[in-house]
């Protein structure tokens, strides 16, 4: 499924590019900017940690993370974009253990207006998205004795990070252009272009692995 979602978003980009026509650049051409708050949803079934979690019987981060974003849309005659940010969180538990997953996505689309009508605008192009994730996995038992607060002598609490880098097609849809509750929907396909590997503020990380090759799916609607 997800590679027919990819084939579709990367044709429908290439007709969007493909059809760029010269402008006469003696006309002035306005271009409204308008604020939004939406929401992502990115899917990524085939993450390296949850392999490792998996082994350790320890909860999984879902394949389906939602994700609030917010940002700036830019619309013109051919040409039109965004710059946003995301804040996504999960807390996925089992048995006795939980963690806590939190994430910060910057994300910029560049895209060709392929159709521009007064109430309907379909337009086609790339994204670039940087992300920053935190991990915490810790037991829900354990106790913090605040007479010893010896690192060494507390135990149950792992904490690490990683950053990806995203590029790939993306495709928006405008609906009700001329009304006061404009929606814009979103589809996009990202590959990982970083290696991805894992680090942590308060140690060493062994037997490391990478998310490189790890793309993902990204869909969303946004209020403008």
């Amino acid at each position: 499924m997800k590679k027919v979602l990819f084939t579709l978003v990367l044709l429908s980009s290439y007709v969007g590019f493909s059809q760029v026509q010269s402008s006469d650049s003696t006309k002035t051409k306005k271009v409204k900017v308008d604020g939004y708050i939406g929401f992502n949803g990115n899917i990524n079934d085939n993450m390296n940690l949850n392999k490792k979690l998996s082994n350790a019987d320890l909860p999984e981060l879902d394949s389906f993370v939602p994700e609030l974003t917010f940002g700036l849309n830019f619309f013109g005659k051919q040409y039109s974009g965004d710059v946003e940010f995301g804040f996504l969180f999960a807390k996925p538990e089992k048995d006795n253990n939980e963690m806590k997953y939190r994430g910060f996505n910057t994300r910029m689309r560049v895209h060709y207006n392929l159709v521009n009508k007064e109430k309907f605008a379909f337009t086609t192009g790339l994204s670039l998205a940087y992300m920053g994730s935190q991990y915490d996995i810790y037991s829900k038992n354990n106790t913090i004795d605040l007479n010893d607060l010896d690192p060494n002598s507390n135990s149950g609490h792992v904490s690490f990070n990683n950053q990806m880098l995203y590029f790939g097609p993306s495709v928006s849809m405008y609906l009700f252009k001329k009304s006061s509750f404009e929606v814009k929907v979103n589809a996009g396909y990202e590959f990982a272009l970083t290696r991805g590997r894992y680090d942590s503020e308060f140690g060493s990380v062994l037997n490391n692995i990478g998310e490189s090759g790890n793309n993902r799916f990204v869909f969303g609607i946004t209020l403008l």
